[in-house]
């Protein structure tokens, strides 16, 4: 009787036997006080709250001993130095829980492979921890372009669309003061984008004006209906186009010229000022309500509402706007 096939009971077992499909690849541990972060590489802004309640999270589980995700580190070829690439903030972790008196020994760090658009584009999509905010998205996408010269590539790259990339990198060449503003949550990534688009280096003054009345009026952030024109919502607009539909149809039965139901691209209102045609009561009253409703919504907007239906924004896309 043929013998069984040992147990393999490692993984060190497993990578080195031949009826296995697992392969060994290589990891590193390395005090985290070796590891160093490249100045200016990582888009983070350590100042966040958000970013220093994540340090915090980490320092907390490094001291709980709870399992933290390997940093992916490279070898600069020049120096011998050892550079986060991605797990900045759980070095961070590592060094804080250190100071307070825990011991850290190594962090489980992971070779990276790759050019340095491959660098930039790791730390924008990592996965693990706090993500960028966008502000520090748009500066790698930028980052990107400049590298690889080419929108298309970066949004390959980021798993985008061009037109996604396109918005973030006006971000990414916006005034200091609109970026503060998105930093500080002040206005939406989407609104200043548009902004800029709007009124170029100019849009950091008009942000602030448009802030002051915000808070003016008791808000706190610049929202998109403060300086887009408003347009009712879809039910009122339908209810206002079919109401429109029905009074032509009222006036062309009612015999009224043809030159005013169907006026050429430029009408000369001059000639028809004074003249008068009969209009169904019924189909006028339907329109004036429809565009009632409208001046209901458009009114409550202006007094302070905050729903979509009310005030006939899109909702804010912090993250990557279309």
């Amino acid at each position: 009787m043929a013998n069984a096939t040992p147990i393999l009971r490692s993984f060190k077992a497993q990578a080195a036997s031949d009826q296995t499909n697992v392969k060994k690849d290589d990891a590193f541990k390395i005090p985290p006080q070796d590891l160093m972060e490249e100045p200016g590489f990582n888009e983070r802004d350590y100042n966040d709250p958000d970013v220093i309640a994540q340090i915090e999270k980490f320092a907390a589980a490094f001291i709980a001993g709870e399992f933290i995700p390997p940093v992916i580190v490279r070898i600069d070829p020049a120096t011998g130095n050892r550079y986060v690439v991605e797990g900045h903030l759980r070095r961070k972790g590592a060094l804080l829980a250190i100071e307070r008196g825990f011991t850290v020994s190594y962090l489980m760090c992971i070779p990276f492979r790759g050019n340095d658009a491959d660098r930039v584009a790791c730390m924008i999509n990592s996965a693990e921890g706090l993500k960028l905010n966008p502000v520090g998205i748009a500066r790698g996408y930028l980052r990107l372009l400049n590298m690889l010269q080419d929108v298309g590539a970066v949004a390959k790259r980021v798993h985008r669309t061009n037109q996604q990339v396109e918005a973030m990198l006006v971000l990414a060449e916006a005034s200091t003061s609109v970026q503060k503003m998105v930093s500080t949550g002040q206005v939406s990534a989407t609104a200043a984008i548009e902004l800029v688009r709007l009124h170029g280096d100019q849009a950091g003054e008009h942000l602030e004006q448009l802030l002051a009345q915000a808070k003016a009026s008791g808000k706190s952030k610049v929202k998109p209906s403060a300086f887009r024109e408003w347009v009712p919502p879809r039910k009122q607009s339908s209810a206002i186009y079919t109401s429109l539909g029905v009074l032509a149809a009222s006036l062309k039965s009612q015999g009224v010229p043809h030159s005013i139901l169907n006026p050429g691209e430029v009408l000369n209102t001059e000639a028809l000022t004074g003249q008068l045609v009969q209009v169904d009561a019924g189909a006028l009253a339907q329109l004036l309500q429809a565009f009632q409703q409208a001046e209901q919504l458009k009114a409550k907007r202006e007094g302070g509402a905050t729903s979509q239906e009310e005030s006939g924004d899109k909702p804010d896309a912090d993250q990557v706007p279309a």
